[in-house]
């Protein structure tokens, strides 16, 4: 029942469901731990900021810059639409460009007013189920949106790199490269243990026999053999180009905002520093990337000399662009509730066992 709530206006106003109607507390404590987080952290900066600085800076901007960081961070907004048109087609369900752009709009209009309980990649899983496609498929299609997503950023921080040794300690790039190769080994790790079969784990052999077991690593095994499968397709290979697309877009907006209030920051600079502040933006600990993605600014932009209440400023127009581009997506919500099929496929259709 949640996704046709999700589907229904009346879900924002009312919340997600109470304690007696399927671990509303749960989510409440999530929530609460969130903005505590958010809270903290905005309030630590907002403490130690020049005020008085930043205003001057926003009354004096350039007003051209400031509305090319808008046009430009915009086109995050069909790129991201585009690479979960890909992830879909290399899962086996096919989106027109326009439903996928449709679909990311409305979930990221939701995801602004409902950060605490749901995040915009499940809603988009959602509103792609209720349009009819299988929910197995969709949840791969969001493991592979995920995955690539993760990638782009990496490949962008690999290539600024050279530009954070630098112009960092030693310390923090020897920090950010073990991290991301840490990452990739994990993926690539992951990929390959999935094709070894349920009873060659070094598992006691009681273990190995037991449904569950063998239900969840023939998930598992599923999962890998698709991630293996998008790996060496066309689409898969789209997407990642369209992630790559979403995070350059995400630096130049960052670069142009700074500009117009006067930071000279370059290309190399953001290269170097903006894909941190995506990764902590992404992590699900705060509302909607809020605190933690200005934190993850200020501490970028303080190795390259910047002024740390400007780095504040960048940091929440850069936030306040995302809020502002979600809004357009309240009428896409509203337009998808008249779209959805009346019974779709059911939710235990996941497959957990691998293609032969």
């Amino acid at each position: 029942m949640m996704s046709q709530d999700l589907l229904d206006p009346s879900f924002a106003r009312s919340g997600p469901p109470g304690p007696g109607s399927g671990g509303g507390s749960g989510a409440r404590r999530a929530l609460l731990v969130k903005l505590s987080v958010t809270l903290v952290v905005l309030g630590l900066l907002a403490a130690g900021a020049d005020w008085g600085g930043i205003v001057a800076r926003l009354s004096n901007a350039d007003p051209w810059l400031f509305a090319a960081g808008f046009v430009v961070k915009a086109l995050t907004l069909p790129l991201a639409a585009f690479r979960w048109r890909s992830v879909g087609l290399a899962a086996g369900f096919r989106l027109t460009r326009w439903t996928a752009f449709r679909l990311q709009m409305a979930s990221g209009f939701l995801g602004q007013i409902l950060p605490g309980s749901v995040g915009a990649d499940l809603l988009r899983g959602w509103f792609t189920w209720r349009l009819g496609h299988p929910p197995g498929p969709v949840m791969l299609a969001l493991l592979t949106d995920r995955t690539l997503a993760l990638l782009g950023v990496v490949a962008i921080g690999l290539v600024g790199l050279p530009h954070l040794i630098a112009v960092a300690p030693p310390a923090v790039a020897t920090t950010v490269l073990g991290g991301a190769v840490v990452l990739v080994m994990l993926l690539a790790v992951s990929m390959l243990v999935g094709r070894i079969p349920v009873d060659r784990l070094p598992l006691p052999a009681s273990w190995r026999k037991h449904a569950m077991v063998r239900r969840l690593w023939g998930a598992v095994s599923t999962v890998t053999a698709h991630l293996r499968s998008v790996a060496t397709s066309r689409d898969g290979w789209i997407g990642l180009g369209h992630s790559v697309g979403v995070h350059l877009s995400t630096i130049a907006a960052t670069i142009l905002f700074a500009r117009s209030i006067g930071l000279p920051l370059g290309w190399l600079d953001g290269l170097a520093i903006v894909p941190a502040a995506i990764v902590a933006a992404a992590l699900p600990v705060s509302l909607g990337g809020w605190g933690v993605r200005e934190g993850a600014m200020v501490a970028g932009f303080a190795l390259l000399g910047f002024d740390p209440s400007a780095a504040l400023l960048v940091s929440l127009l850069i936030g306040l662009s995302i809020a502002i581009l979600s809004l357009p997506g309240g009428l896409f919500w509203l337009l998808l509730r008249g779209e959805t099929t009346a019974t779709p496929t059911k939710p235990d259709a996941f497959p957990t066992d691998p293609p032969r």
